[in-house]
């Protein structure tokens, strides 16, 4: 199939963009310019901003009028394994390069290849971290959150973006079977890739392992179970498709000691902010009293540096004469420049031992 896709990591970007900018995927659609000339076509159809966001092959124009749109750069979203495919993408594969064979009819020039050194431990750059090899710190966090769910009431993970809810999310999902006293079957929701509310209870009920239905129906349906639904990127509920009715049916199966579920939501702002729309009708708020928030702070000094010193130790790393070590002043560098962001904190030190690798092949 012609055309170029996205990577996993591409997609979470492009996801962030996307709300960023409070753009629904039709608003995206009706703003990607076809080519470097504003004469040319404004805007493509649904269809395809769908099946990019499902790392599905789209033509290198729509996918890089996609990227533009959004404000990324076409190459860090695109999955290199749909560019080396010959001529059916638009490129040639010769050796270990790859080129264009129209740059007319292909707004694309190249394609970098990726050349990623897998020797290197700060990894990943981008995107949750799913991996329990990578994931690191926020034992604190896991702590008082099992606490509190034990304590019969659900969650609101409150923080900045980049901050690593996600990525906590991945891990409370991970040790649900072995730290909660009333054993519940976790059920992990990134609400990016669910379109509307029907795509919701589509999405719950075929997670939960039961026909797709709501209302009164779907309490019937989990009364026999017990699930920990943790909800990423919640604030897509706020999104057109999404209305208070679906957040209030959350509400009603998460409250009771013996609830069908409990929750962990994972949210920029506090929940209150997030969706006023009930208190305007003198409703109460659909997370408010059965939600307990903990907020996710930025890595103090003390976290960053045993941070960067786990990876420069990590056991995975392939043996080497002279290990790479960091100095003070660059240490103290990266955790000023970091601002305590842990992705911004990988990023920057993948920059710096990938230096000192550099270095060690010159002559």
């Amino acid at each position: 199939m012609a055309g170029i896709a996205a990577s996993e990591a591409g997609i979470e970007k492009a996801k962030i963009a996307l709300i960023d900018k409070g753009w629904s995927r039709k608003d995206l659609a009706d703003r990607v310019l076809m080519g470097e000339d504003k004469s040319l076509k404004i805007g493509i159809d649904i269809q395809t901003v769908n099946n990019f966001f499902k790392q599905k092959r789209v033509s290198p124009q729509c996918f890089v009028g996609i990227c533009k749109a959004l404000g990324l750069d076409w190459q860090d979203i695109t999955n290199p394994n749909t560019t080396t495919r010959g001529p059916e993408t638009g490129f040639f594969h010769d050796n270990t390069s790859l080129q264009s064979i129209d740059s007319v009819k292909n707004p694309v020039s190249s394609i970098a290849v990726d050349n990623s050194n897998h020797n290197n431990p700060f990894i990943p750059q981008h995107g949750k971290i799913d991996n329990p090899r990578f994931f690191f710190g926020r034992q604190r966090e896991i702590r008082r959150v099992f606490e509190t769910l034990n304590g019969g009431s659900s969650v609101a993970i409150i923080g900045e973006r980049a901050i690593g809810k996600s990525s906590l999310l991945q891990a409370l999902y991970r040790e649900t079977p072995t730290e909660l006293r009333h054993p519940r079957q976790p059920i992990y929701l990134n609400l990016n890739n669910v379109y509307d509310e029907h795509d919701f209870y589509d999405a719950l009920c075929g997670e939960a392992g039961i026909e797709t239905v709501k209302g009164y129906q779907l309490k019937r349906a989990l009364e026999s179970h017990r699930f920990l639904l943790l909800l990423d990127e919640v604030e897509k509920m706020t999104w057109d498709g999404f209305t208070n009715q679906v957040r209030g049916q959350l509400r009603g199966l998460a409250e009771g000691t013996d609830a069908p579920l409990r929750l962990v939501v994972a949210a920029c702002t506090s929940l209150d902010t997030l969706f006023p729309d009930s208190q305007d009708k003198n409703m109460t708020s659909p997370f408010k009293g059965i939600c307990i928030e903990e907020t996710l702070k930025q890595w103090d000094d003390q976290i960053s540096r045993k941070f960067i010193a786990s990876r420069l130790q990590a056991d995975w790393l392939t043996p080497v004469d002279k290990p790479v070590s960091f100095t003070e002043a660059e240490i103290v560098e990266l955790i000023a420049e970091s601002n305590g962001y842990p992705q911004k904190l990988m990023q920057l030190c993948y920059q710096t031992y990938d230096r000192y690798l550099n270095d060690s092949k010159s002559p």
